[in-house]
């Protein structure tokens, strides 16, 4: 064990075996209750905030859906934050059966097209975490229509 991880627990252990001989107060045994507690319970609040910092750290962060927030973020810079709103556009279905026209008129010119595949690419941004994932918006089109859209990371 780390000693920066041994120190925060102790710390923890002295504010929690504080808490307890306040709240044993004029009880027999309130010293060994105290410290029992304290070293029990000091651990497990010390591994849960742990482990809810990480946990906020590397999920990916997820916002309704704007072209104009969309669009926006594309110029300004080169769509790095768009792929916080990619999985609601996919839920929303609001691109299903849209022509190409409609398509780029809510989230502009992709930045690769595939005319054989009938596959458009657009570039999303990259979130951070334990590492880095490049996100892509990938919308396939049959008939000039939408039938699909996936949502692409690549992990570095």
């Amino acid at each position: 064990m780390n000693s920066s991880v041994f120190l925060s627990i102790l710390i923890l252990a002295v504010v929690i075996f504080g808490i307890f001989w306040v709240i044993f107060k004029n009880r027999k045994g309130r010293l060994l209750k105290s410290i029992l507690l304290a070293g029990i319970i000091s651990p497990v609040v010390y591994f849960l905030v742990v482990s809810i910092l990480i946990i906020n750290m590397t999920r990916e962060r997820s916002r309704d859906f704007d072209s104009v927030v969309w669009q926006s973020n594309t110029k300004m810079e080169k769509g790095m934050n768009n792929y916080e709103m990619i999985d609601d556009l996919i839920d929303s279905k609001i691109l299903i059966d849209k022509d190409s026209s409609e398509v780029k008129k809510n989230l502009g010119s992709p930045e690769l097209k595939d005319e054989k595949r009938n596959v458009w690419q657009y570039d999303a941004g990259t979130s951070t975490g334990f590492g880095f994932t490049d996100h892509q918006l990938i919308i396939k089109f049959a008939n000039n229509r939408v039938i699909m859209l996936e949502h692409i990371r690549q992990q570095d």
